[in-house]
């Protein structure tokens, strides 16, 4: 049985789902062999410090090299790497397009400032004038003006010589602190190539009226102030920046730089001193002595190491045949499978973490540390089965048993920390759910950490913390689960109990055309909801599931709801077509509200019920009057697959409730003067009848059951169709 069981679920998978499953199961017992080994390595026994100690602190004792040691100093490495890259100058380049444009700008101006026509030039060559200096230098005097053109070329002469720079450009090359700048040597006839220039000495574009003004009243000590002014804002107005800031090339060659530099080896014989009494600790002396520890050797043996392997692959085999016993829909077990595992390797990376950084000092119970509960608490919330949470609890609870550090209680730990948690899960919609969980899970979590601490005879100051502990992590991992699930809800499309709670409100775009369009399926889809929310509820499965497709199991009704009896208010459409199309109508609103569904992204198990919840049932109605009209034509005979619903028939328990609530409430309607007898006595006759057409033969519905759902209904139809007095008109 057990193989069977084994061999339906995985044909249930494809093969890639099979090959990824194969692969989960691989690494979680790769991860849980590693815990243990990595673990188990003893670093004390290979080097040991009498304390912490921090750099510039001095030594208390000597500590020697107990073997020959080498190894790449990563830290040393980086920083001389940063030295050499940083070495590399902001490189700039000579714009010689640059310049020549700039000359010849000049040039045309000039020849314009003899001719008299400086304003008009500027004008036309769309040249900044800001300091108005084009008409400035139409008006000084016809013999004046050769010499200021002549001063004024030499001035932009002087300055594509020495180079302007553009402000930006020079902020962002000095950037990383630097000084100075290199000027890229490019075969240019310029007077600073190849050169290393100071970066507080360089003309910045848009200071070159300084520059300018010095260069002048150097050359020219006679010119009128009035002219070095003049000609400086002119050559201000003509010139342009002509140096340019390669940061390309600047990455590029301090890339290149930084590759040159070797890695820095650093060697330690036997008997050397690492660290001697009474001198300035360094930090190279402190990374030295942790890669000797990072390096120590595992000390576990091979026998014990194939022990492991062993017991791991018993415990994940286990996992795994517990899942596939407890999901119940087939088509989720490949993804909720890969949840499971996922999350079991993640934790187990986590709790490595913890358990290899968790500072010793004060910690000598380090299981309520470790991250096991937040995986079993959303797999329990995604399924809605506490059994596959137990599950993984059990895994994680065996895994964590063969950890360095573990105690002889500490499977038994785990899982009466997890278990008491999940107990504690409200399969509900409201928010104050949550906090409750969490409240009564943390003080679970600790009272158990209390008594495992007075069995192991630890102090008062241990215990406290330890529960403390406990009780953190349990909030820690409610906290975690409140974001994690609806980001999976969302993803994969997991009817949760969060989910189906939305779901299940009435005011939805598709219910409130449903509403609009046929308000009699609307009302019958109330009706059947309640129904087998109750009845859901009164045999243990998933009420709200049922709810919701109870909700929803009509909705294909919205496209012809003409020719469902529910929404006729007089003529029949019915009577207008013959009985075949009047069948394939009926049967065409499953189809159509398979496919409305997954338009408006329902859960599969939703989709499911609005296909199943008619089954591969006969429409005896149409079915008869088909029959008796051929009888009376004397025509051939019809054929009973023309009135057959196409669905599947019920596969899950909710799905069945929701076609025995269809029926019910749609059939009781007729009943005059009902009662309970009444009721009782007709609802056994349709319970009987999905029997005898073998339609709840996949529901695994029990004669209890059925009994109980029976009960349910009766008490609701009852409330829905009491009788009141009449009352006068007086």
């Amino acid at each position: 049985m057990k193989n069977r069981l084994v061999s339906e679920c995985l044909k249930a998978f494809t093969k890639r789902q099979r090959m990824l499953l194969f692969f989960l199961m691989a690494l979680t017992i790769v991860l849980g062999l590693a815990f243990p080994l990595l673990l188990s390595s003893d670093p004390s026994s290979i080097l040991s410090l009498s304390r912490e100690y921090r750099p510039g602190e001095l030594s208390d004792e000597d500590v020697i090299a107990p073997a020959d040691f080498s190894y790449i100093d990563d830290a040393a490495t980086a920083d001389e790497t940063a030295e050499a890259a940083r070495s590399v100058l902001p490189r700039f380049y000579y714009s010689i397009s640059e310049s020549m444009e700039i000359r010849s700008r000049a040039e045309a101006f000039c020849d314009a400032v003899r001719e008299g026509r400086a304003e008009a030039y500027a004008v036309s060559a769309g040249i900044v004038d800001d300091e108005d200096a084009a008409r400035r230098l139409d008006e000084i005097p016809l013999g004046d003006k050769a010499l200021i053109a002549s001063l004024i070329k030499e001035g932009v002469s002087y300055l594509i010589d020495e180079g302007v720079f553009s402000a930006e450009d020079l902020s962002a090359a000095l950037s990383g602190g630097y000084s100075e700048i290199q000027v890229d040597s490019t075969g240019l006839p310029f007077r600073y190539e190849g050169k290393v220039r100071d970066a507080g000495s360089v003309i910045v574009f848009g200071e070159a009226y300084e520059a300018v003004s010095m260069m002048a009243s150097a050359r020219y000590p006679d010119l009128p102030s009035s002219y070095s002014a003049l000609v400086s804002d002119a050559v201000s107005m003509l010139v342009t920046a002509n140096m340019y800031y390669d940061s390309v090339l600047t990455t590029s060659l301090r890339e290149e730089k930084a590759e040159t530099v070797p890695p820095v080896l650093v060697e330690i014989h036997r008997g050397d001193y690492i660290i001697q009494r009474d001198t300035v600790v360094t930090e190279q002396q402190l990374r030295t002595v942790q890669r000797i520890l990072e390096s120590s050797v595992v000390s576990v043996s091979v026998q014990k190491a194939f022990g492991y392997l062993v017991y791991l692959v018993l415990f994940t085999m286990i996992l795994v045949y517990l899942l596939f016993l407890f999901i119940k829909y087939r088509y989720r077990l490949s993804l909720y499978t890969s949840i499971c595992l996922i999350g079991i390797d993640i934790s187990l990376i986590a709790a490595f973490l913890i358990a290899r950084f968790l500072p010793e000092e004060g910690v000598k119970f380090i299981d309520p540390f470790m991250p096991f509960i937040i995986v079993p608490a959303l797999v329990t919330s995604i399924t809605g089965r506490r059994r596959v949470g137990f599950s993984v609890a059990l895994l994680l609870a065996g895994f964590a048993a063969i950890y360095p550090g573990s105690r002889f209680f500490s499977f038994f730990y785990f899982l009466a920390v997890i278990e008491c948690c999940l107990m504690f899960i409200r399969f509900g919609s409201e928010r104050i759910d949550i906090i409750y969980q969490t409240l009564f899970s943390a003080l679970a979590a600790a009272g158990v950490t209390v008594i495992v601490s007075f069995i192991y005879d630890l102090g008062f100051q241990t215990v406290f913390t330890s529960a403390f502990a406990s009780a953190l992590n349990v909030c820690f991992s409610y906290i975690l689960l409140s974001v994690m699930l609806p980001v999976m809800e969302k993803i994969f499309n997991i009817p949760t109990a969060f989910r189906l709670h939305e779901l299940s409100s009435t005011d939805t775009p598709t219910l409130n055309r449903l509403s609009q369009v046929a308000p009699g399926t609307f009302n019958h889809a109330k009706n059947v909801s309640e129904m087998a929310y109750d009845a859901c509820k009164a045999i243990n499965a998933n009420a709200d599931l049922a709810r919701v497709g109870g909700l929803y199991h009509d909705i294909g009704k919205a496209e012809h709801p003409e020719y469902f009896i529910e929404n006729q208010t007089g003529r029949n459409a019915h009577d207008e077509i013959n009985k075949t199309l009047s069948a394939a109508i009926i049967k065409s609103h499953v189809k159509l509200g398979v496919e409305k569904g997954k338009e408006i992204g329902l859960p599969q198990e939703v989709i499911d019920i609005i296909s199943e919840h008619h089954g591969n049932d006969l429409i005896k109605y149409f079915y008869n009057e088909a029959v008796r009209e051929a009888k009376e034509n004397m025509s051939s005979m019809v054929s009973e697959e023309d009135f057959r619903y196409n669905g599947r028939i019920p596969a899950t328990v909710e799905s069945a409730v929701v076609m025995l609530a269809d029926c019910t409430e749609a059939a009781t309607r007729t009943m005059k003067n009902p009662n309970h007898q009444k009721y009782d006595k007709f609802i056994n006759g349709i319970m009987m009848d999905k029997i005898n057409y073998k339609q709840l033969n996949n529901s695994q519905l029990t004669i209890n059951d059925l009994e109980k759902i029976k009960e349910s209904f009766i008490h609701y139809l009852l409330g829905r169709d009491h009788q009141r007095i009449e009352y006068g008109k007086d």
